[in-house]
Order: C-alpha cells, then sequence, then structure tokens
C-alpha cells in the first residue's frame, strides 16, 4: 500500500520514474504470460495426444498378448517376460523454457541374454508392443509435469500483471495526480500572496 506521498518535487520525480518502471515492467510480465500461455495450449495438446496414443497402443497391446497366449504356454510366456529385458532405467533432466524449468526424461532399456530362436516371434513382438507403451507413458509423465509448472507459472505471473494493472499503477497514478494538484494550489496561493504583497508595497509606496 502506497503511502500518503509528501507534496515536494523530490518525490514527484521519484513516483513518476517509479511509474515509468512500473509501465515496464507490465508491459514485459505481459509478453511473458502470452509467451507461457501459448507454451501452456501447447502442451495441454501435446498431453491430449500422449493420452490418446497411449490408449490406443494398449488396446492394441493387449489383443496382440491375447492372440500370443491362444497358442504360447503360460509357463512359456513366463519365462520370456524374465529374460526378455534385463534392465530399464530413466534418466531424470530439465529443460528451460520460458524462464520456467521443466523435466526431460530419457529411458534406456538394455536387452536380456536369450536366444531369440527358442521363442515365437509373436512374443518379441507384445514384448516391443508394450516397450513402445512405456516409451509413450514416460513421454506423457514428461508433459504431465511440464503442464503444471507452466500452469503454476501463468498463476504467478497473472497474478503479478493484475497487480500492476489494478493496483500498483492506478495508485501511482493517483498520487502523482495528487502531487500535480498540491503543486498547481500552492502555486496559486504564491500568485496570490505575490499579488498582495506588491499591492500592500504600492500602497505604502504612494504614502
Amino acid at each position: 500500500m502506497l503511502r500518503l506521498a509528501r507534496p515536494t518535487k523530490i518525490e514527484f520525480i521519484r513516483l513518476r520514474r517509479r511509474l515509468a518502471t512500473a509501465r515496464r515492467l507490465h508491459r514485459v510480465l505481459r509478453d511473458r504470460l502470452l509467451i507461457l500461455t501459448q507454451e501452456l495450449v501447447a502442451l495441454y495438446k501435446e498431453v491430449v495426444e500422449h493420452r490418446l496414443r497411449v490408449h490406443d497402443e494398449i488396446v492394441r497391446c493387449e489383443k496382440e498378448l491375447i492372440r500370443t497366449l491362444s497358442y504360447v504356454e503360460p509357463s512359456t510366456f513366463e519365462e520370456f517376460s524374465n529374460i526378455r529385458v534385463s534392465s530399464l532405467s530413466v534418466v531424470v533432466g530439465s529443460r528451460i523454457v520460458a524462464g520456467v524449468k521443466l523435466p526431460l526424461l530419457e529411458h534406456e532399456v538394455i536387452e536380456g541374454r536369450y536366444d531369440p530362436s527358442a521363442y515365437p516371434i509373436t512374443l518379441k513382438e507384445v514384448s516391443e508392443c508394450y516397450e513402445d507403451v512405456i516409451k509413450r507413458i514416460i513421454r506423457l509423465a514428461e508433459a504431465e509435469i511440464s503442464l503444471l509448472e507452466v500452469g503454476k507459472e501463468v498463476q504467478k505471473v497473472k497474478r503479478k500483471v493484475n497487480a500492476l494493472e489494478n493496483l500498483i499503477i492506478p495508485r501511482l497514478r493517483a498520487t502523482i495526480k495528487y502531487l500535480r494538484m498540491k503543486f498547481e494550489e500552492r502555486e496559486r496561493e504564491d500568485k496570490i500572496r505575490r499579488k498582495r504583497i506588491k499591492q500592500v508595497l504600492s500602497r505604502k509606496a504612494r504614502i
């Protein structure tokens, strides 16, 4: 909250500089808000696309799995599942978008050692299908976290823009207007005072 400004020229100049700074900051934040909003919309579309793709991929994999289990023994399937992948790791990094730190997820799959000829080819196809699902889920997680982070930043910047638009800039302008009126009032009083002094001196000169 702005304190009642003293009606001095120095205070007047200081407030005008603050107003100019607030207006520049408002323009910068408004431009940043526009960029962040565009990024937010793009991320939302990306999240929706990834979710649909994950759903479609899971449905496709389930169909492949049911078809494979119709002629592959469950014990064979379980044995293949245990040796198909040796390890799966996810490396968490970061990237900066519009000044916001967002996650960057990279995964690595290490295949296990096995004889492909000892198992039906469809088992590998099902396994690769689910690996694609995992890749898509990781991309989805990255997009959803990014969406949340950008959304938080949009809200934060929007609050600052609103504060400048509706609170800080109007109060600075009102205070500057108040000081200007005080200066004009003081100038009128000085003119009247000088006029009276001149009249008094004029009367004394005639005596």
